[in-house]
């Protein structure tokens, strides 16, 4: 019979190890980082790191996992294609807004994304293959519908990232707003943020789809006309 109580200490070991590490690989960095700083912090021993993570940079990597399993919430759920790209777009950007604000991750989170995404490493990367390409691609599929492009379109990517820029800026940096735009402290909740920003976009991806060169073809230019004789 399997020891219970073992893996259940075991378990709350590694959580232990994983939330430490979180704090303080966001308040110092990998590289400065130590061993012992995350298992004193854990109550934890030396070894328990090696025993459930191998080393150091396993454990950097399991809690950029942690953050990744948590964050694929944000990526809006494939619909049937009914209805107009518009309206589709719209419960896209809803859907976004709110599971970034409903996710309540910690502080230390925040900071240590900061950090992974100013200096790169090759914990990020199934993190963007898992949550980030998603994103882009299910946004950007909806705006090169509604606006009559390919997706490929530089313009598409542009407005797609515009999408993104806005849900982070509106949700990560709050106590800035606040703080700029005092007023609006305690009145917008998701849906009011969310509504913002689906309309300010949609109006700039109606204005695209107006555009001559909506199916990525620049318009041609046009002829001046020649008087009889030949001449301009």
């Amino acid at each position: 019979m399997p020891n219970v109580k073992n893996n259940l200490s075991a378990q709350d070991t590694q959580r232990r190890l994983l939330e430490a590490a979180g704090i303080v690989f966001a308040e110092r960095g990998f590289h400065s980082a130590t061993i012992k700083d995350i298992t004193d912090r854990a109550g934890a021993a030396l070894a328990s790191v090696n025993y459930h993570f191998r080393d150091k940079t396993e454990l950097y990597a399991a809690v950029i996992r942690r953050i990744q399993t948590d964050a694929a919430r944000i990526v809006p759920p494939v619909e049937e294609q009914t209805g107009p790209a518009i309206s589709r777009l719209r419960r896209a950007i809803l859907h976004v807004v709110q599971q970034m604000i409903r996710r309540g991750q910690p502080p230390w989170e925040r900071i240590l994304m900061a950090r992974e995404l100013a200096q790169p490493s090759p914990a990020l990367d199934p993190l963007i293959e898992t949550v980030g390409r998603p994103l882009h691609e299910r946004l950007g599929a909806l705006i090169a519908e509604a606006t009559g492009r390919r997706e490929d379109d530089d313009a598409v990517i542009l407005a797609t990232s515009s999408v993104i820029g806005q849900c982070l800026y509106h949700v990560e940096h709050q106590s800035l707003i606040h703080r700029l735009h005092p007023q609006l402290h305690g009145e917008l909740d998701t849906d009011q943020i969310a509504d913002h920003i689906a309309e300010f976009s949609l109006a700039g991806i109606r204005a695209m789809a107006r555009r001559p060169e909506a199916n990525g073809h620049k318009a041609a230019a046009p002829r001046k006309r020649r008087r009889r004789g030949g001449r301009p």
